[in-house]
């Protein structure tokens, strides 16, 4: 039987419109299989995955030596959405995007319990809150869920692995967060302190962790207390991890920056440096908000013999002495790298000195005073003198230092930022008092020049960079006697007598 052309063309045409509607079956089913399971493609386009900042806090909470953990910044920077993934994975065991199982995170094998601590019931926990968890919620997995009396779904039971999260309120009372033990607390936006200490509380049986997404507005003691963490001994504390972002670094991961500028417009100064940059106003007064843990502070290390160092003296007659000790490399790189934080008058301020120079073997470069030193006489010698001439015997000078601050405070921006965005000066972390200052330095507002208070190693640091070091090479002949040279003797280590 012959087939017209027709008919071929027909069954041609019916044979494609089958397979287009096969197509369409297989493209519709699996855009709905990626609407029900976002958590599973968050890394694979369309999705845009992880913005920077997001990713530097996953790859820090595979670091199980984080014990605390936060991201804060503008507000539409992505913290809601990777505290909410986060906590979700910790649920499920894994990374659902690329399979990566987290369980050697729980070392205890049990079912896993989370907390997250939002803030109002309704405008924040029902509007945000829930919808997030909901959002990224595989729709597939089997799940328990159950309100509190006061909104639904404050509890979730993800029913393969057991694990649970209880969303609980920054306005319940203190003794509603207490007599909790688990694995994880979530912190969307800073919460009471009281709070923060009644949940870390039950952390403590299963050695758990916490993270924080916030963007901080007016909480200064999670800015001193948990960002700015110190141990026992006042170092900084290695188990805190802390990221800060704009709202611009979540641009092209689901926002833009039309829209981040049309809000921006929106709002006033002040509003607009906590609001887009993340700078919360009880820190927009910093004299050097660049100042940054992980790029400036480093573990503390023998000081090449060749080093250059300077030392900077401040001193006050009935507070602690201050003297700092800064290294120059070869490079013209800065390391601060002692520190002295104590009462005594100048001599004991000198001989302190002196006997740093000897345990350490410094090649010192100068030592240099504040000018005020010269003003302060008692019984017909002042703390200059006094200093001097204890310095003098060990064949060392004493010069007045710049007074000159406003270039001072220029120069050490210019090295915690460079022109290449890279810092040229560091901080040894066992640096407790010098550190603290850095962190905590203020402008006065009323008079827009630096607060007369916890400034003393700030002083030294701003004078010693005034002084513009440049490494020199040491000369053979002096690298030989330095070497074997009897660091008790009072030669000069320079001039040899």
């Amino acid at each position: 039987m012959t087939i017209s052309k027709a008919e071929k063309k027909r069954k041609v045409e019916l044979r494609a419109k089958e397979l287009k509607l096969r197509l369409i079956e297989v493209y519709t089913a699996a855009n709905k299989h990626k609407e029900d399971n976002l958590l599973e493609f968050f890394d694979t386009p369309p999705n845009p995955g992880p913005n920077p900042k997001q990713q530097q806090l996953i790859e820090a909470f595979l670091d199980s030596s984080y014990k605390t953990l936060g991201m804060s910044g503008g507000n539409r920077l992505g913290k809601t959405t990777i505290l909410t993934i986060l906590g979700l994975s910790c649920l499920f065991g894994k990374f659902l995007w690329n399979n990566q199982s987290i369980t050697h995170l729980f070392p205890h094998k049990k079912p896993r319990k989370i907390r997250y601590v939002g803030q109002n019931w309704q405008d924040h926990i029902k509007a945000v809150v829930v919808p997030e968890i909901e959002k990224w919620w595989p729709k597939s997995r089997p799940v328990h869920k159950h309100g509190n009396g006061v909104i639904t779904d404050t509890y979730w039971r993800d029913e393969k692995t057991g694990s649970s999260i209880e969303i609980m309120s920054n306005n319940q009372k203190t003794k509603e967060h207490e007599g909790w033990s688990g694995d994880l607390i979530l912190y969307d936006e800073p919460c009471h302190r009281d709070i923060y200490v009644a949940n870390a509380r039950g952390l403590v049986d299963r050695k758990g962790r916490e993270i924080f997404a916030a963007t901080l507005l007016s909480d200064p003691w999670i800015d001193r207390e948990i960002v700015k963490k110190v141990d026992a001994s006042g170092k900084p504390a290695k188990d805190v991890f802390w990221i800060h972002g704009t709202s611009y670094d979540n641009v092209g991961y689901g926002i833009t920056k039309e829209g981040v500028e049309e809000f921006s417009n929106k709002l006033s100064d002040s509003e607009r440096s906590a609001r887009i940059e993340g700078i919360p106003e009880y820190m927009s007064g910093l004299v050097y908000p660049d100042f940054d843990r992980r790029q400036h502070i480093v573990g503390s290390f023998e000081v090449p013999l060749n080093w250059m160092v300077d030392i900077g003296i401040d001193i006050h007659p009935r507070e602690k002495q201050a003297v700092l000790f800064i290294a120059t490399d070869p490079r013209n790189d800065r390391y601060c790298c002692n520190e002295i934080w104590d009462h005594g008058d100048g001599t004991w301020v000198a001989e302190q000195i002196i006997k740093k120079i000897n345990h350490n073997n410094y090649r010192v470069n100068k030592i240099i005073i504040d000018p005020l030193s010269k003003g302060d006489s008692n019984n017909d010698k002042t703390t200059f003198q006094k200093i001097y001439d204890i310095l003098s015997l060990y064949g060392y000078n004493l010069e007045v230092a710049s007074k000159d601050k406003d270039d001072g405070i220029l120069e050490v921006k210019d090295h915690l930022v460079g022109p290449n965005k890279k810092p040229s000066i560091f901080f040894f972390d066992e640096l407790v008092r010098t550190i603290y200052e850095m962190e905590g330095y203020l402008w006065d507002k009323d008079t827009n020049k630096p607060l007369d208070k916890d400034d003393h190693m700030c002083e030294n640091l701003y004078r010693i960079l005034l002084l513009d070091t440049k490494y020199e090479d040491p000369s053979d002949s002096f690298y030989k006697e330095y070497l074997v040279n009897d660091r008790t003797n009072t030669r000069n280590q320079h001039t040899g007598y």
